[in-house]
């Protein structure tokens, strides 16, 4: 009960996580006529600027940032989080938000997969979250694949393919995170972040000023400037922080928990804002996927169970 109090906080900043990365996939819809480099260099070039004026204010974070960006540790984690923001954008940009939220989740479904090859013991709880997962995804796909075109049905996969490889960048970013952070001392995963935006702007400036001319031009466009800002700021910036702050306060399970949040504000969001609906028989699939995902995160492996 004395640790009750304490939390709240922690779980009010995660709830505020999962609420603004549920509204990325809304506001990269909005923005039809960018292309997927230049809703990067969006949520980049933006992130950058707010970073730079928190280094003002927390002078230890820019002295950390620029040490992890001398270790070839932090640009890797940096570079494994910047393809996750660009097939996550990608995806988004085919198919529909919930459907990709949702795939993106798949993380631990995929590091399973990951230890039945190389055959590490398995619990009864990962094999029963894994098989509920897995057939919630074919109730949350079938449907919808099935009235499509054929055109629209590449494409739709397409977009299911990409946001399946931002879940695995998604997973081997937090494998190398937990690695790393075991034998030597604990990274910050805002430090990683500030160092994202950085390579990410420095990567991207030379490639977008030739390429799109009238980029800022459309940026600058009152409708645009305002997504523009939500997506490189409110979901993107705020995100981050209010994530990594519930992270250090709360248990492992339950900062995966309020991640499964994520998909849910996603759908919410995209059918109140965007009008993006989903069949009956898929919401039943999304909701055994979070089923499943919640159980295979909160076994215990077959060394702790022995012990």
């Amino acid at each position: 009960m004395a640790h009750t109090p304490s939390r709240m906080p922690a779980i009010a900043w995660g709830c505020l996580a999962a609420l603004t990365w549920g509204l990325t996939g809304t506001f990269i819809k909005l923005l039809p006529s960018f292309s997927t480099v230049e809703i990067l260099a969006i949520r980049t070039l933006l992130s950058l600027a707010v970073t730079l004026v928190i280094f003002l204010f927390r002078p230890a974070l820019l002295s950390e940032s620029l040490a992890l960006l001398r270790r070839p540790v932090g640009i890797l984690l940096s570079s494994l989080m910047l393809f996750y923001y660009l097939f996550a954008v990608r995806a988004f940009q085919f198919a529909p938000v919930s459907d990709v939220a949702l795939v993106v989740g798949l993380s631990p479904i995929i590091g399973l997969a990951v230890k039945v090859m190389t055959r590490q013991g398995l619990v009864v709880a990962e094999i029963a979250g894994a098989g509920t997962a897995f057939a919630g995804l074919i109730l949350f796909v079938s449907p919808k694949i099935q009235g499509m075109a054929e055109g629209d049905r590449a494409t739709y996969l397409t977009g299911l393919s990409f946001a399946l490889l931002a879940a695995c960048v998604s997973l081997g970013y937090a494998a190398l995170f937990k690695q790393y952070s075991a034998h030597r001392a604990l990274l910050s995963p805002i430090a990683v972040s500030c160092t994202t935006f950085v390579i990410g702007s420095a990567i991207i400036t030379p490639i977008i000023a030739p390429s799109s001319p009238t980029f800022i031009t459309q940026v600058m466009q009152p409708d645009s400037l305002k997504i523009a800002l939500g997506l490189g700021i409110v979901c993107t910036v705020v995100p981050t922080f209010c994530y990594s702050y519930a992270a250090k306060h709360l248990p492992p399970i339950l900062t995966t928990t309020l991640n499964l949040l994520v998909p849910i504000f996603a759908a919410v969001l995209a059918f109140f804002l965007i009008q993006e609906t989903m069949p009956a028989v898929s919401i039943l699939g999304g909701a055994l996927i979070i089923v499943g995902i919640v159980v295979l995160s909160s076994a215990k492996p077959i060394a702790q169970s022995k012990s």
